[in-house]
């Protein structure tokens, strides 16, 4: 089978991480791809959008903030980016 090369896979970001700090580490590789111009807003966009519908458990408390070692891990910076990305969204509550 052959493999289409997209622009996300050039950056090896992980879609499925299995840890909070595999999703923090993988949503820090997509920021700092979208804040140097190599990922598009879309795609980034989307990118965060199957991260908080997929593994919403992992990224949100029971209060729909972000978790602890989320923020910790990305800083104030990319939260706000984050925030910013996720904005008009409605997030499914499980």
């Amino acid at each position: 089978m052959i493999q289409r090369r997209t622009e996300k896979s050039e950056f090896g970001i992980l879609r499925n991480p299995t840890t909070v700090k595999q999703l923090a580490n993988e949503i820090k590789i997509a920021c700092d791809a979208y804040i140097s111009k190599k990922l598009s807003e879309k795609d980034a966009r989307e990118l965060i959008c199957h991260y908080s519908i997929h593994h919403g458990n992992k990224l949100f408390d029971c209060y729909g903030n972000f978790k602890p070692t989320i923020r910790d891990r990305l800083g104030v910076k990319r939260c706000g980016l984050l925030d910013h990305l996720l904005r008009d969204i409605q997030i499914p509550m499980f």
